[in-house]
């Protein structure tokens, strides 16, 4: 794609032809702010972005809003910045952009077909799946989105924090990262990331609605309260929104903070190559905390008594267990966060399919 475009609520999307992918901006420096815009705001708190934070310096530029990148990733950031600014300043109050980070290797070739999409990587599907599918997750076990947010968060503010990126990886359309967006503390920036564009944008949607809800309020505040009140409804963090595949990360090495993932690893191509790659870009005593699928208890009994596998090590060598499919049991999670290389692995909650685990970097 060689355009991008900006886009501001309730009007018609500004095109510019001088980046090189889709994104959509935050309020650009050439503006001036006639009001408290999220942006400006969170300059206020001290917190211009994820760098900007760790130097005491505020920016809006396009790569402010990111943690650390790997140089073909920054390069790419690079490469659509000057379009980004200037399509950015033809619109009072973009939306949060999204940035295409995915390797060069997965793009189409010059020419062919674009590869079909999943069940859930259409804009339907991702709607679907916000508003119906993870619905059925109860069923599972898993306690609920409320719930499922405040045992993340709970396991993310343990003390061992002092700022930094936390990485929502395999995000979805947002619906715990929205929560997180609301009630985290302790890290200077959120970034929603999935390898479904539909699903990152959406989540960027959630993450938009709740920035925009808060700068409203804000607004309001300011006055005879001064800059002071609006401080204590912005959020705290910056958020981000980047597509990307967990299987090569456009993050550097040692970079976030904390990573969380929800109800993601069962559906990844390789879950050992997403977790190494977790461990690549958390910066030591980094955390990560993950919910996933894994077979309930009478099925494995019957997976066994049948002859079809008697343990995890069975279970993957006969290619039952795939991408979207459940892993065996908590135990075989552990093994594989051990095996790339994290420490302190502990399973904090199970009930019937639901994991709730975290581990650290060393």
């Amino acid at each position: 794609m060689n355009s991008f475009s900006v886009t501001r609520h309730n009007t018609v999307p500004v095109k510019c032809s001088a980046a090189g992918s889709a994104l959509r901006g935050v309020h650009p420096r050439a503006m001036p702010c006639r009001g408290p815009c999220r942006p400006c705001l969170a300059r206020r708190r001290g917190y211009g972005t994820a760098a900007a934070a760790a130097t005491g310096e505020s920016s809006s530029s396009l790569a402010s809003t990111l943690p650390e990148l790997l140089p073909w990733a920054e390069a790419r950031v690079s490469k659509w910045a000057t379009g980004w600014e200037k399509a950015a300043a033809l619109t009072p109050n973009p939306a949060l952009p999204v940035l295409d980070l995915m390797p060069s290797a997965s793009a189409p070739l010059p020419g062919s077909a674009p590869p079909a999409l999943g069940p859930f990587e259409t804009a339907f599907g991702a709607f679907i799946y916000d508003k119906g599918y993870r619905q059925l997750f109860r069923a599972l076990g898993y306690p609920g989105p409320d719930a499922e947010a405040a045992m993340a968060i709970e396991q993310l503010t343990d003390g061992e924090g002092g700022g930094g990126v936390c990485l929502d990886v395999s995000c979805g359309p947002g619906i715990i990262t929205a929560r997180l967006a609301a009630n985290l503390t302790g890290y200077d920036a959120l970034v929603a990331s999935d390898v479904s564009d539909a699903m990152t944008r959406r989540a960027a949607d959630a993450l938009d609605a709740l920035a925009t809800s808060a700068a409203a309020a804000a607004a309001a505040a300011v006055g005879p309260a001064g800059p002071a009140a609006a401080d204590a409804i912005v959020p705290a963090m910056t958020f981000a929104a980047v597509r990307a595949d967990v299987g090569e990360m456009p993050f550097a090495d040692d970079s976030i903070a904390a990573v969380h993932c929800s109800a993601g690893a069962h559906c990844w191509p390789d879950a050992a190559k997403g977790f190494g790659e977790v461990a690549r870009v958390l910066r030591r005593r980094g955390v990560f905390v993950m919910s996933t699928v894994i077979l309930a208890g009478p099925i494995r009994k019957k997976y066994a008594e049948n002859g079809t596998a008697a343990d995890a090590g069975e279970y993957d060598a006969t290619g039952m267990r795939k991408m979207n499919t459940p892993f065996w049991d908590a135990a075989s999670v552990v093994g594989m966060l051990e095996g790339a290389g994290l420490v302190e692995v502990q399973v904090v909650a199970e009930d019937k399919c639901f994991v709730m685990l975290t581990a650290r970097k060393p």
